[in-house]
């Protein structure tokens, strides 16, 4: 849940009030710093219990040094609350949502594997690449990646642009959209690091940018939006 995502909400005329779960990966603030917010608007302002809220154990109840992110009052408004571990699933309307594995700091941390009519959706959080990792995103149609480092400068608990080449070919989805970069990376050109793990796949792969939606039917469609200050 990265910082903005409300404001950008409300950029896309997306009513926070109409969202059924909110999936939270892992306890750092780059990744929960509007869940409360958004918390609130799912449950119309705290006067209608209802939506899901799934996330880590870290994020749920705390684990270890990490956590919880959610405050009692928050944890109280949803009309689910899970705690995932990886391999867990649990069914939100007619999705599947399956909890996959990472290697990160916060060591309860996860992924997701969405199962939709439209085909299954992956979102590979912040971790670095493992074979239990490629194997848990393997029959995905769309497959998201945290790519946080570019080409050549790889660092724990992270994947760089090298990584998510082999993730990517490895899995084979119908196309891979980047997001969460780092500094570096930006620095360096996300539409690099996509050409780059393109070329290396064969895989269609797409930087995400700011308010770009994506839509999958027959096809998946991509459009990118242009910003409203």
């Amino acid at each position: 849940m990265d910082p903005g995502a409300l404001v950008n909400m409300n950029r896309l005329s997306i009513d926070p009030g109409k969202t059924d779960a909110i999936l939270i990966s892992h306890c750092h603030p780059d990744h929960y710093t509007d869940a409360e917010v958004l918390i609130e608007g799912m449950a119309r302002g705290g006067f209608r219990k209802r939506g899901t809220l799934i996330g880590s154990a870290s994020v749920i109840q705390g684990a270890g040094n990490f956590g919880p992110a959610i405050s009692s009052y928050h944890l109280g408004l949803p009309e689910k609350v899970v705690s995932m571990t990886k391999g867990s699933s649990v069914w939100v309307s007619n999705l599947s949502i399956e909890a996959t594995p990472t290697t990160h700091s916060d060591p309860t941390g996860i992924g997701f594997k969405l199962r939709t009519p439209d085909g299954v959706l992956s979102y590979v959080s912040d971790s670095e690449l493992s074979a239990d990792i490629v194997e848990a995103h393997k029959g995905s149609r769309i497959l998201i990646i945290c790519l946080t480092r570019p080409m050549g400068s790889s660092i724990p608990y992270h994947i760089c642009t090298e990584d998510a080449a082999v993730l990517v070919e490895e899995t084979s989805p119908e196309i891979a959209i980047l997001t969460h970069f780092g500094m570096k990376l930006l620095h360096e050109g996300s539409d690099r690091q996509s050409s780059y793990i393109e070329k290396k796949s064969g895989i269609k792969t797409v930087a995400a940018t700011d308010l770009m939606t994506v839509h999958a039917g027959k096809t998946v469609r991509i459009r990118r939006h242009k910003r409203v200050n």
